[in-house]
This record gives structure tokens, C-alpha cells and sequence, in this order.
């Protein structure tokens, strides 16, 4: 059974095993050190010590960049019901309710605790795929790119209509369509997406951090610690308090702190891969935190929240204007539709190659890697991927947690 479900049956936190205690993290810091241990505690400063194999000491919360567990890849994004954040958060929830202005529901993941989100930080509510559809991410992705002024309910069979939310309950999802409330049950349904107007992406200041848990569910923690190395207790960015045994913690990457992620940066430019077949091939822009057709990032086993998606031969470029040390990046091809692909990677720093300590042709069986390159000075960063000898054949490159740091 496991810690999850043995929580719900005693009605609340219980003690993780030993094996969970004494699993292993590795800490990345802004320097590049990569020390690993227990995670004996965090402080409410974000701060932490390791132990059992750390050095024991404390490194500074504006220090770390990511703490990972050591040997267990990031899950896949939740695939049932759950939330979609305007910031990117994936959250399940069950018996979810339209309160006003306000979505209430059952958080599994933290003990079945009823959790209070604005409607104004919700982008989607997630049921399933329509019928047929080949790849849901995908799908899912689209949705939130769209440029909404109205409320959006997806239906199974594929039907989509558009009005103002008025109610959702267990057993249907209610518009209402010039000024009359039309009913759906629930059974049809299969994602309800919030008009862009007022999704609001609100990021807390200072330091803060995005929580990834087995199962995968993202969750942005305004504030957290983890007092006694077996719990893990924060709040939301919504005023949540929330409670997580740590056997069950994946990640904890940092934000607001002396990393960016490249892909909350605007770009300089992008110059644009040529066709390869003339002017009515596909083309490919780069995307934002998904593959560059438009999934989840994918590489190594791991499923990302943050990178970019780029397909050779493309340039990227940013104003780092000096600003920044390290550039760090997790670069493979996508372990979904980059199988087949070969490129060659280079990073530039005005104009003139980098050492990221990787040189060869980067195929799916020789990667993913991790780049790493000194950027003191440097204005402008370039991301280029090139083909390789196979021609521009599924060259999908994910960027996988590509940020500069301070």
C-alpha cells in the first residue's frame, strides 16, 4: 500500500519508511556543486542540510538551484482529473466544485485536504482527451495557447462551446450562453478551459519554489520546510497550507532566486530552421516549457516543466547583458518524437562558441547531457541546433531546465 493511501486510511500524515528517510537527494547550487546526502532539513529561508553522505553543512536557500532525489526520474504530468494553474502548476483534485469565485476540491496528494483556489488563477480543468485523440499533451497544450475572451467546454465527441462558467459539480458543468444556462453532464465533458482575460500568473516575492511529487503533480510553494527530514510542509501561492511525507518529494526546483529559466525570458530573435522542403514544409518555432511539437518535454525518462523545444537548424537568442555567470541545460533529443534525430548542439556567447563539454553529434543513444558553459560578460546567449548526418529527421531538441544564473 502505499504512503499515500495508508495517510488517507489513518486520516492523515504518517511516518515513511526507513528506506524513504534515507533515499538520497543531490543539491544543485548556483556555484555548480552537486553535493548529495539526506535531506535532513529545510528552513523556512529555504535554506537546507544534508546529511549521510552531504558534507553537513548548510547551504544558503539564494544558493540552490535544485534539490532532486537521487535515481528517480521527474514523473510524467498528471493524465486524470486536475487543475492546469495560470503558472504552469498541475494539480489533482477530486469532487471539485464551483464556489463563486472560487474552485474547491480533495487534494489526494496532500491527504485528502479540501484546498480553495481563485478562479482567477485557474487555466484549465483537465478531465481527459477527447475520443480519438492521439496525443493528449498535445492537445492539452493547444488549448492553453488559445486566445480565449469566453470559457471554453470541450466535449468527448469534440463539440466546443464557448460562455461564461456558471456552475460545475460532480454531476455536470454549466455556461451560461447568451444569458441562458445550458447544462452538460458531466459524463461528456472532457477539459473546461478559463478565458485568457482572467488567468492571473501571480509569482510570489523572493525566494520561492516548484514542488514535484511521484505522482506527478507540480505545485508552486510560496513558503515551505521541512523541520524533522520526514515532512515537507508549505503554502501555496493560493494561501494553501499543505503537508507531503518526503518519501514522496521528487524535486524542488528554486524560483525567484539567482537562476532563471531561459523560457521566462523573452528571446532577442529566433532565426527560423529552413524548410527542407521548400516553402510548404513545416516549419518550426521554438516552444515555450514543451517540445517543439508541442508535448511535454521528454528526455531521459524524465518529463520536465521547464525548457524550451527547438528543431535544427534553428538560432535563439537572448540579452543576458552581462548579467549572468553559468548557463546549465539538460539536452537530449525527445524521448517521444526525437528517437530517430541527430544534431549538433552549440551554445554561443556573442557570437563565438562556447565549452559546454559536449562536442559530438547528440543522438538518442549517446544523450541526454548536461551542459554546462561560463557566461560571465557575455551580452547575447545563442542557443543553435544544427542537423546532423541524418539529415533534420525528428531532430526534436528539448532544452530540458535550460537557465542562466547568477
Amino acid at each position: 500500500m502505499s504512503l499515500l493511501l495508508l495517510g488517507l486510511a489513518a486520516g492523515g500524515y504518517v511516518r515513511p519508511s526507513e528506506e524513504a528517510r534515507r533515499s538520497l537527494f543531490v543539491v544543485r547550487t548556483a556555484d555548480g556543486a552537486e553535493p548529495r546526502g539526506t535531506l535532513r532539513e529545510l528552513a523556512a529561508d529555504w535554506s537546507l542540510r544534508l546529511a549521510d553522505g552531504g558534507d553537513g553543512t548548510r547551504i544558503a536557500g539564494r544558493d540552490v538551484v535544485s534539490v532532486r532525489r537521487v535515481g528517480v526520474p521527474l514523473p510524467p504530468m498528471p493524465g486524470g482529473d486536475h487543475l492546469v494553474l495560470a503558472n504552469g502548476d498541475r494539480l489533482p483534485l477530486v469532487g471539485l466544485r464551483l464556489d463563486g469565485e472560487k474552485l474547491r476540491g480533495r487534494c489526494p496528494d496532500f491527504g485528502g485536504v479540501e484546498l480553495e483556489i481563485p478562479l482567477a488563477a485557474v487555466a484549465l480543468w483537465w478531465r481527459t482527451a477527447p475520443d480519438g485523440m492521439r496525443a493528449p499533451d498535445q492537445f492539452l497544450r493547444r488549448i492553453l495557447a488559445a486566445d480565449r475572451k469566453r470559457d471554453a467546454l470541450y466535449l468527448l465527441n469534440g463539440d466546443v462551446f464557448e460562455g461564461a462558467l456558471d456552475s460545475l459539480n460532480d454531476k455536470q458543468v454549466s455556461l451560461e450562453i447568451d444569458k441562458r444556462s445550458v447544462a452538460t453532464d458531466l459524463s461528456r465533458v472532457a477539459a473546461v478551459a478559463l478565458g485568457s482575460e482572467p488567468a492571473a500568473a501571480a509569482s510570489p516575492k523572493g525566494l520561492h519554489a516548484r514542488l514535484t511529487l511521484d505522482g506527478g503533480t507540480r505545485l508552486t510553494l510560496a513558503s515551505a520546510d521541512c523541520p524533522d527530514g520526514l515532512a515537507l510542509r508549505g503554502t501555496t501561492t493560493f494561501g494553501a497550507a499543505v503537508r507531503v511525507p518526503l518519501g514522496r518529494v521528487v524535486a524542488l526546483d528554486s524560483l525567484g532566486g539567482r537562476a532563471v529559466y531561459l523560457s521566462d525570458l523573452k528571446p532577442a530573435g529566433f532565426d527560423e530552421p529552413l524548410p527542407y522542403l521548400g516553402g510548404d514544409s513545416i516549419r518550426w518555432p521554438p516552444i515555450v516549457d514543451g517540445s517543439v511539437d508541442e508535448r511535454d518535454l521528454r528526455v531521459g525518462g524524465s518529463t520536465y516543466a521547464k525548457g524550451i523545444g527547438m528543431h535544427s537548424s534553428g538560432r535563439l537568442r537572448y540579452n543576458l547583458r552581462g548579467a549572468y555567470r553559468r548557463f546549465e541545460a539538460v539536452i537530449g533529443l525527445d524521448d517521444k518524437t526525437g528517437r530517430r534525430g541527430s544534431v549538433r548542439i552549440r551554445v554561443l556567447g556573442d557570437g563565438r562558441p562556447l565549452d559546454v563539454g559536449f562536442a559530438d553529434e547528440l543522438t538518442a543513444k549517446n544523450g541526454p547531457v548536461r551542459l554546462q558553459a561560463d557566461v560571465t560578460g557575455v551580452q547575447e546567449l545563442t542557443l543553435a541546433v544544427d542537423a546532423g548526418r541524418g539529415g533534420n529527421v525528428q531532430d526534436h531538441v528539448d532544452w530540458a531546465d535550460a537557465r542562466v544564473i547568477q
